[in-house]
């Protein structure tokens, strides 16, 4: 039996929002420059950012010299259905109608060493990506299994974790995000992906989420993430927390183990195809692991 493990590797756990809205957006209202000086003020502590205006690529050069914060080009694909990210691309080209040239965005966005991720699942409405959609298509990295905007906007379901145990279990092999999808003020803040990385440079976050080397948050920190003797094992990183719940998932969605405390693991048997893990508390915080995948 093997177990994969996306969080073998040495460093820092780096935090990061993938999908942002300046006022080059249709639905925007500030200024690049605002953005920034949101995410990083007090106790925000965002290590790094992706502008992704709707079918513009937004010129970010006047933060290259920022130290504090890394400041990555993307694009959100798509006027209004089966909207995707494309982040660390080098140029915009799409017809924003066309509903049909998904694959050919993905293979052009993964030749220029950008990643793919899909928006929203359950957006607007519950079929907005399909699992019939989604498995015909590859070279995307991800799915958004939480997006703050939706969440806050009340108008369909923020968490698409369904849908990802079901791409799973069919063999589609892909991670999950949480997003903000900021617009205005309120929505800043509340997801994020925290990105195990050797140093803290775009390419070396890139690199990391490519391999799966990070984990999607809606407030909850995790720490000791690791694979010995067939066991998976984590702990909760807010020492300020009593206790939180962990619950470990196998394929077709299956709940194989929760548990209650600071720290959990599971030993593997071999036959869950997959494992992946949630955390959440009471006040509806929550985080989620990208798969150990397990091969007999």
């Amino acid at each position: 039996m093997k177990i994969i493990n996306p969080y073998r590797y040495k460093g820092e756990f780096l935090k990061g929002n993938l999908h942002t809205h300046s006022k080059n957006s249709p639905c925007g209202f500030y200024e690049p420059k605002k953005i920034v000086n949101m995410y990083t003020s007090y106790k925000m502590e965002y290590d790094f950012l992706a502008i992704t205006d709707h079918y513009k690529l937004t010129d970010i050069s006047e933060f290259n010299d920022r130290t504090d914060i890394l400041l990555i080009k993307g694009v959100e694909y798509k006027r209004k259905d089966h909207q995707t990210l494309g982040i660390n691309i080098k140029e915009y080209d799409d017809n924003l109608d066309d509903d049909t040239n998904h694959q050919e965005l993905f293979n052009k966005v993964d030749a220029e060493g950008g990643i793919n991720i899909i928006c929203h699942p359950h957006g607007t409405r519950e079929d907005y990506w399909t699992l019939e959609e989604l498995l015909k298509l590859d070279n995307y990295t991800g799915i958004e299994i939480f997006n703050n905007n939706v969440r806050m906007d009340c108008k369909g379901r923020a968490v698409a974790t369904d849908l990802w145990d079901e791409l799973l279990s069919n063999g589609k092999y892909v991670y999950g995000f949480a997003n903000d999808d900021m617009h205005i003020f309120s929505r800043a803040g509340g997801a994020y992906n925290m990105v195990l990385c050797e140093e803290k440079s775009i390419d070396s976050i890139i690199n990391a989420i490519k391999r799966g080397s990070f984990y999607a948050s809606f407030g909850i920190k995790l720490e000791d993430i690791k694979v010995e003797d067939n066991i998976i094992s984590l702990k909760n990183g807010d020492k300020r927390v009593p206790y939180v719940y962990f619950k470990f998932i196998g394929k077709n969605g299956k709940v194989l183990k929760e548990e209650k405390g600071n720290e959990a693991s599971y030993i593997v048997k071999g036959d869950e195809g997959y494992i992946r893990v949630e955390a959440y508390r009471e006040d509806g915080a929550r985080a989620w692991l990208q798969p150990f995948l397990i091969e007999e």
